[in-house]
């Protein structure tokens, strides 16, 4: 069984990979770090105005960029986020999968939460709800030595 069939299988066929990252979240982040482009967004539900997207993928170079990718596929965002200036991906702890330690390998530093995330989904009515699993940011810097 494939890993994106597995990780759907899982949490219920036909889960929804879309749901955006609650401002409560998003709001802090930014002004601590100044993001210029959100890295992974769907029409409806970018966080900024400049958002790359399945149709209209745009290079991570130089940017700041602030990605919630679709959890099902993490691993290409961490390499794109390697090429950042700066790159916060928010997505589930997952210590133990591959792209969680090539994450580290690429010197991302880890943030925990203490409480799960609420994510909203703009195709759903009511309250958002609660993520399945903890979450954690993976914090990208780019480096330059002198």
């Amino acid at each position: 069984m494939s890993a994106n069939i597995a990780y759907v299988g899982w949490y219920g066929h036909g889960r929804r990979q879309n749901w955006t990252t609650p401002r409560a979240i998003f709001d802090p982040l930014q002004a601590e770090y100044g993001f210029t482009m959100d890295g992974a967004s769907e029409p409806g539900n970018a966080l900024l105005p400049k958002a790359s997207t399945v149709e209209i993928p745009l290079p991570w170079k130089g940017e700041r960029v602030f990605c919630n990718p679709p959890w099902s596929n993490i691993a290409p965002f961490v390499e794109l986020a390697s090429t950042a200036e700066l790159a916060v991906l928010l997505v589930p702890a997952r210590t133990n999968v591959k792209w969680f330690h090539r994450a580290l390998e690429l010197r991302a530093m880890p943030r925990f939460f203490r409480k799960r995330p609420i994510f909203e989904n703009v195709a759903h009515k009511g309250k958002g709800h609660n993520s399945p699993v903890d979450c954690l940011l993976l914090v990208f810097k780019r480096i330059e030595y002198v």
